[in-house]
């Protein structure tokens, strides 16, 4: 299912906000401190394909798809491709759907060429095409988060780094999953610290978003039917005499 918008979408629209919500999404810690973006699609993909097997290979394997578009860390067009080969529907929800945005200012201070890096955001921006990933122009706030959960999606969400987790002095763009929430608590995977991480919605309103700009990837909580397992079977020819 496409969303379409922020108001009025199937996916929001008159249906009452859940007071709980949980997914039964494992945890897996990061191997790099700039791999939360590879770390987060596999443990979606872990949820929903049984069959998925979490590897360090593979973290770098992925970590090499979503940093298309992105200096390090990993876009969120990166992130829905890594997803959408997988057999996962995602949907990107932006405040920015127009440039690099934050990307541009740390390329600048990393001493990464702007066009290289403008040029892979308008690749992988073309790519997801092929898989009809949709983007939309719209906020990412507590209340969309647990409406959009409660019409079962997983988000993979852009957060603050510093903000999100007081072990992180320096304050750098992290993705997490959200696995879910009850009346008063969030409760996060964090790869970076290897620990889900229970939180007031008040606290995580203020790690939401990076330099101003917010993103998430909505993840349909459809399990994915994996054949790569199955061995296909070709009928032998009947030869005439």
């Amino acid at each position: 299912m496409k969303v379409k918008n922020q108001k009025g979408t199937k996916s929001t629209s008159n249906k009452p906000i859940k007071k709980t919500k949980m997914y039964e999404i494992a945890l897996y810690g990061q191997s790099e401190e700039f791999t939360s973006s590879a770390a987060s699609v596999m443990m979606v993909l872990r949820y929903l394909n049984q069959n998925y097997k979490i590897s360090k290979d593979d973290e770098f394997i992925i970590w090499n798809e979503t940093v298309y578009g992105s200096v390090w860390h990993g876009s969120r067009y990166g992130i829905a491709y890594a997803l959408a080969k997988r057999g996962a529907k995602p949907t990107i929800i932006s405040t920015n759907i127009k440039d690099l945005g934050y990307e541009r200012k740390i390329a600048v201070y990393e001493g990464i060429n702007l066009d290289a890096l403008e040029s892979a955001f308008n690749e992988i921006k073309e790519k997801i095409k092929q898989y009809n990933v949709e983007e939309r122009k719209g906020n990412v706030t507590i209340n969309t988060i647990k409406k959009y959960m409660s019409d079962s999606y997983i988000p993979i969400v852009l957060v603050n780094s510093s903000t999100l987790n007081s072990s992180q002095s320096t304050p750098s763009p992290q993705w997490v999953v959200i696995k879910g929430y009850d009346e008063d608590t969030f409760y996060i995977n964090d790869s970076y610290s290897d620990s889900i991480l229970a939180m007031e919605p008040s606290t995580l309103a203020d790690s939401l978003g990076y330099e101003g700009e917010n993103y998430m990837v909505l993840v349909k909580a459809i399990k994915i039917k994996d054949n790569s397992q199955k061995e296909t079977k070709v009928k032998p020819k009947k030869v005439k005499a």
